[in-house]
C-alpha cells in the first residue's frame, strides 16, 4: 500500500498515516497538497493523507482546493493528530543566537505568540515542517532553526531548543485519507477464501491445518481480529472427527461467529479438504493478498501461484 503525503520525512502527516493504517505501508513524500492528490489520481500512490482543518487556524484552504481539483477522489477515513511544535536547531545552537525559524506557513501561523516574544527570530516559509527540519540539519548553520515535531528532531539529528511553542496547548490537525473511486479501495468489506488438506481424518491434523490456514490469511492480509466479521468452514465428507471452528476458538477467535458445514460430495473432488470463507471489514483501505491455498489444496487454484 503506497500512501502519499505533502511534505518530507518527519512531517505530522506521517503520524496520521500511522494512526489510520495499523499495518506497514510505503510513505511517499510529495512537495504539495495537489501533488499528493494527483499521485492518487494518476496511480502513483494508492491513497494520500491531507490535513483539512487545524484547531488554531481553521480550514486548510489549500488542501481543500487540492481535493476539489480532482473530483474522482473519495474520503475513506480521518484522524486527529496532536500538534506539538518544537523549535529545532543543530547541536550547539542557542535561542539567543538564532536569526530565523523555518516551517510550513500554517505551522508558523500556529506559533505567532512565540515570534512576538522572540522578535529577533524571523519566520521563514517552507513547503513543510519535515522539509524545514531536513534543510536546517543539512546546512548546519547555528543561526537557523526549524519548527517541526519531536520526531523530526530525532530523524534529522537536531536538538529541541523549545518544546510546545504553539499558541494553544491543545493544538491538533484533522487529516483525511483519500483514494480514487476507480481503484475500488474505498470498499471496506471483503471475502477471503482459503483451502488446505490433511492426510487423514485426525482431530490433531485438522486443528493444525486450520490454525496454519487462518494464520496465513491473517498474516498475509495484515488482518486484526476485530476486522474479521465471520468465518465459514466446509469439510469434505471424509473429515468428520472434529469441527475446525474449535481450533479457531483456541486461537482466541471467541467473538467471531463461526459456522461449519459439509461440502457437496462431487465425484472426483479433492479428498480430505478443508475450505474457509473469511468475511472482513477493514479499518482502513488496503490491498489484500486475499485467497490462500496450502498443502495439496494448491492444486485447486494454481492461478494463485501456489500461494
Amino acid at each position: 500500500m503506497r500512501v502519499a503525503f505533502q511534505g518530507d520525512r518527519g512531517a505530522y502527516a506521517e503520524s496520521a498515516i500511522a494512526q489510520i493504517w495499523r499495518h506497514p505501508v510505503q510513505h511517499i513524500p510529495v512537495p504539495t497538497f495537489t501533488g499528493a492528490v494527483r499521485a492518487v489520481y494518476e496511480g502513483d500512490a494508492d491513497a494520500c493523507v491531507i490535513p483539512v482543518e487545524n484547531s488554531i487556524v481553521g480550514r486548510v484552504e489549500v488542501a481543500w482546493d487540492a481535493l476539489a481539483a480532482y473530483p474522482g477522489m473519495q474520503t475513506v477515513g480521518e484522524t486527529l493528530v496532536p500538534v506539538r511544535h518544537c523549535l529545532l536547531a543543530p547541536k550547539g545552537a542557542t535561542l539567543q543566537g538564532l536569526s530565523s525559524a523555518s516551517s510550513h506557513p500554517i505551522a508558523l501561523a500556529q506559533c505567532s505568540r512565540f515570534f512576538e516574544s522572540h522578535p529577533w527570530i524571523k519566520p521563514n516559509n517552507m513547503f513543510d515542517t519535515g522539509g524545514a527540519a531536513r534543510e536546517v540539519a543539512d546546512r548546519g548553520d547555528l543561526s537557523l532553526a526549524a519548527i517541526a515535531s519531536g520526531a523530526a528532531a530525532e530523524r534529522y539529528g537536531l536538538v529541541v531548543l523549545e518544546e510546545g511553542i504553539q499558541d494553544q496547548r491543545d493544538n491538533h490537525t484533522r487529516f483525511v485519507a483519500v483514494v480514487s473511486q476507480r481503484s475500488g479501495l474505498w470498499r471496506r468489506t471483503h471475502a477471503i477464501r482459503g483451502a488446505t488438506s490433511v492426510e487423514e481424518d485426525d482431530p490433531q491434523q485438522i486443528a493444525e491445518a486450520t490454525r496454519e490456514l487462518l494464520g496465513q490469511i491473517v498474516e498475509r492480509n495484515y488482518l486484526e481480529l476485530d476486522e474479521i466479521v465471520s468465518v465459514l468452514f466446509t469439510l469434505t465428507q471424509d473429515l468428520r472427527s472434529v469441527f475446525p471452528a474449535l481450533a479457531a476458538r483456541e486461537m482466541g477467535w471467541v467473538g467471531v461467529p463461526l459456522l461449519c458445514a459439509s461440502e457437496i460430495p462431487v465425484e472426483g473432488s479433492m479428498p480430505r479438504c478443508l475450505r474457509t470463507l473469511v468475511q472482513v471489514e477493514l479499518h482502513a483501505p488496503r490491498l489484500l493478498d486475499t485467497h490462500i491455498y496450502l498443502r495439496e489444496a494448491v492444486a485447486l487454484r494454481p492461478d494463485f501461484g501456489g500461494s
